[in-house]
């Protein structure tokens, strides 16, 4: 019988699942807070904490469930974790969410600097490093993931500070990080394709890591699409907070 989960050790995915789910409450955590800067109640504002972390735990059961059966590994291209996890959630976070009016009212009340610093959870690429070391992912993958997000991360909370503190070029800085941030899931997207007709990703198409192609790269454009938004709005709603 085939074993859809990873073989990396039992200590690695214990580690990975709470940083993973802790990323999602991160990222709800600071909806929260820009809900109660909208003026909206304390119960308002924890129940749409409630329903991100709900809609993300649901999404990655729904990911779980296909690799756990299977569904995902299969030597394609695109990858399947992609077109069936991956896109759909794009799908839903630019074509509906993105668009709703609380979005909008939320978007207004959320500081930039708190949407920067939310890149901090992306540290979470570390766990590229960890697989690659059990030799369970193509040196090339590894490194193109894992130094991209740690990199974003790792800036994100001096940027975050210095647009805050409203420093010479920090606009100019936004863009050049953004950028860079988003580049680095679009080249991740391509080796991703190519690395994977060689049949070479199967991690991530197995339980539990299979929720990196499920979850990150759409959630984190999004959120970069967010930082772009935000810097058109007037200059008093850049730093809602």
């Amino acid at each position: 019988m085939a074993n859809y989960i990873s073989s990396a050790p039992l200590w690695a995915i214990v580690l990975f699942i709470p940083s993973f789910l802790y990323s999602i409450v991160f990222i709800a955590q600071r909806v929260k807070q820009a809900a109660l800067n909208a003026g909206m109640s304390s119960g308002k504002a924890g129940n749409i904490q409630f329903g991100i972390v709900g809609f993300y735990v649901i999404y990655l059961i729904y990911a779980s469930v296909l690799a756990l059966k299977g569904v995902l590994d299969v030597n394609s291209l695109p990858p399947r974790a992609m077109v069936w996890a991956g896109i759909p959630l794009m799908i839903i976070l630019f074509g509906f969410f993105g668009n709703t009016g609380l979005f909008k009212k939320l978007l207004r009340s959320i500081s930039l600097e708190s949407l920067i610093s939310l890149h901090i959870f992306r540290v979470v690429g570390v766990f590229f490093f960890i697989i690659y070391c059990y030799h369970l992912l193509p040196t090339r993958f590894t490194f193109f993931a894992g130094l991209g997000d740690i990199i974003t991360a790792i800036f994100a909370f001096p940027l975050a500070r210095m647009v805050s503190k409203q420093k010479p070029g920090w606009k100019a800085a936004v863009y050049v990080w953004s950028i860079f941030g988003i580049m680095d899931i679009v080249d991740l997207l391509v080796i991703a394709i190519i690395t994977g007709a060689n049949g070479n990703l199967r991690e991530m198409a197995i339980f539990p890591f299979v929720w990196f192609p499920a979850f990150a790269p759409a959630t984190i454009l999004f959120l970069h699409a967010l930082v772009f938004r935000k810097l058109q709005q007037p200059k008093s709603d850049i730093h809602a907070d």
